[in-house]
């Protein structure tokens, strides 16, 4: 790495881009925040805790879309599943002290689900554009998944001018993706402004974005050994 560091893009929405941005300039590098989604929050009924046998989150977004005036002591001590770590501080923060962190993804949280073998009710806040994976896995069994849409990724409608310069101009050291949504969403942003994306350097959180982004044409792709944010950051030593 130069002395400088790279130019990077930062495509996580906010705030959570913008503690990726600091992360980044503290290692030197020249990262910009360019979020490709907005978040939107939608009205959720709290089900009782009487009626639940565990709250599930896969993202800091689901716990942040819930009123905390309305989480109850109840909600509070009972099991909480996280996909991962990051998550698992967001529900920390908000209350949450009975924490199961998966470490990883949608398929370890399902592992874990299944290892601790708490049947009944799971409450899951969730984002209205997801893949269903979690309740079609536990459909017919004894694990209830409760979706209940609390939030909207909203795709912004383009990207910065001096942003798009710099893709064109090919001056942008890495792009880093966060979910095959986000993928699609920066290619279609590219397709709009005559970008190709063979040969743009992408820093991939997992390697169904890296599938994503080459099955749309990407070349140069680099995927992060674990899906965190330090690990990803490890790919830009």
């Amino acid at each position: 790495m130069s002395e400088t560091g790279k130019s990077l893009l930062v495509t996580r929405p906010f705030p959570g881009g913008q503690k990726t941005v600091a992360g980044l300039m503290g290692l030197g590098h020249r990262p910009m925040a360019v979020p490709l989604f907005s978040k939107r929050i939608l009205p959720v009924d709290l089900p009782s805790p009487f009626q639940i046998t565990a709250t599930l989150f896969t993202s800091a977004n689901g716990v942040q879309a819930l009123s905390r005036d309305e989480i109850e002591i109840g909600h509070k001590l009972l099991p909480c599943f996280t996909v991962g770590d990051t998550t698992a501080q967001a529900a920390t923060h908000a209350g949450f002290s009975n924490l199961l962190s998966a470490k990883g993804d949608v398929q370890d949280l399902i592992a874990l689900i299944e290892k601790m073998e708490l049947t009944g009710n799971y409450f899951y806040p969730c984002a209205i554009d997801r893949k269903p994976e979690l309740e079609d896995h536990f459909r017919d069994t004894g694990v209830h998944i409760h979706a209940t849409p609390a939030y909207e990724m909203v795709p912004n409608k383009d990207l910065p001018p001096a942003v798009i310069t710099q893709l064109q101009q090919g001056e942008i050291d890495g792009i880093l993706i966060y979910s095959p949504r986000a993928a699609t969403q920066f290619a279609n942003l590219c397709t709009k402004h005559n970008i190709e994306l063979s040969g743009l350097p992408f820093y991939c959180l997992s390697p169904n974005i890296w599938a994503t982004l080459s099955a749309l044409g990407a070349t140069n792709g680099f995927v992060a050994k674990a899906p965190n944010e330090n690990a990803l950051f490890e790919l830009l030593e």
